[in-house]
């Protein structure tokens, strides 16, 4: 089964199918796998060495670190560098001097340069808490084991909530943002809102793969690796806690507690002129990019549910609403399903 060529030039999708043998597809890590880390940063002077250095503590020599500057314009490359000439063959710094693309093309073109059988996702201001990195590779080898190396895996951990000095906010991002990664993981859900958190996140090779290059539609790396694998191979979800998750003042994305407050700013933005947010557009447009992308590898029903949503903004009022419903255009939480229906 081929992918659409005519505007990316793409593998073909592989059907699951059983390992030929335990050597092929060990359950468990070994020297051999290989796994590239990926760390965009941008203006993180305060808060990047020490990841680096909990990024460190956890690789072995299977492990390297690629590590994309967005033209910081404060000390961030000089602290890179340094890590670079001490481990010139564990850290390399890629993109050097190229233009200022954004967090989620920074990532795309990071993840376009990674060539291991796993790749891990990381922010600069986060820190990884041990066991970050063999937690979730001992998960995907196990579904790996179960489906085969060609089915598009993602994995991705929980996470505690710190201030920017790693106090405790809150012991689980997902209880914290009220969010359910096992029901938010279907398609239909997904649709409308991510539930996977990048740096949490660990992909195989065959879901790189299928998920390269990430089109300029995408609205985050993660939320388009986490539609690629719920279409067509599996999310995996990881209740330990891999990362603490700092939020502060420059963040780019936060965590966000959702309860009554959220619905009252929903209602307001439901009374003004274009109640379609920004957000709402941007997942449409995702959501377009995907299925001119993969329409045509859709099952029927996958693709009349994209289809579904790509519509909602020429439906009307009701039939907008009642297509919500329909299709499961829902997110976690009945406080935030309340908000988008009166908003959307």
């Amino acid at each position: 089964m081929q992918l659409p060529s005519e505007q990316y030039p793409l593998v073909a999708v592989v059907l699951p199918s059983a390992p030929k043998s335990m050597a092929d597809n060990p359950a468990t890590p070994t020297p051999s796998d290989r796994i590239d880390i990926l760390l965009a940063t941008y203006n993180g002077e305060r808060f990047v060495q020490r990841q680096i250095e909990s990024i460190l503590d956890q690789m072995d020599s299977r492990c390297r670190l690629l590590i994309r500057d967005d033209g910081s314009s404060d000390g961030t490359r000089a602290i890179v560098e340094r890590f670079v000439a001490r481990q010139p063959a564990r850290i390399v710094q890629v993109d050097k001097g190229s233009p200022r693309l954004g967090a989620c093309r920074s990532f795309a073109s990071l993840l376009a340069q990674a060539d291991a059988d796993y790749v891990v996702f990381c922010d600069q201001d986060d820190v990884w808490l041990p066991g970050r990195l063999s937690t979730s590779l001992a998960r995907i080898k196990a579904a790996e084991k179960e489906l085969g190396i060609h089915t598009p895996l993602l994995a991705h951990a929980d996470l505690v909530v710190v201030d920017e000095n790693l106090r405790t906010i809150a012991p689980s991002f997902w209880s914290y943002s009220n969010l359910n990664p096992y029901r938010g993981c279907r398609l239909n859900r997904l649709l409308i809102q991510n539930v996977v958190t990048g740096s949490a996140t660990m992909v195989n090779r065959a879901l790189a793969r299928l998920a390269s290059p990430i089109p300029e539609g995408a609205v985050l790396h993660d939320w388009w690796l986490a539609l690629v694998a719920s279409a067509f191979g599996r999310i995996e979800v990881v209740p330990e806690k891999g990362v603490l998750y700092r939020q502060h003042d420059s963040n780019c994305l936060g965590a966000k507690s959702y309860g009554w407050q959220y619905v009252m700013q929903r209602a307001a933005q439901a009374l003004c002129r274009g109640a379609t947010t920004t957000c709402f557009r941007r997942a449409q447009g995702q959501a377009v990019a995907f299925l001119q992308r993969f329409g045509a590898n859709l099952q029927p029903r996958q693709k009349a549910t994209v289809e579904a949503f790509v519509n909602l903004k020429s439906a009307g009022f009701f039939d907008r609403r009642l297509l919500m419903l329909k299709h499961g255009f829902l997110g976690t939480g009945r406080l935030r399903n309340l908000g988008w229906l009166m908003m959307i």
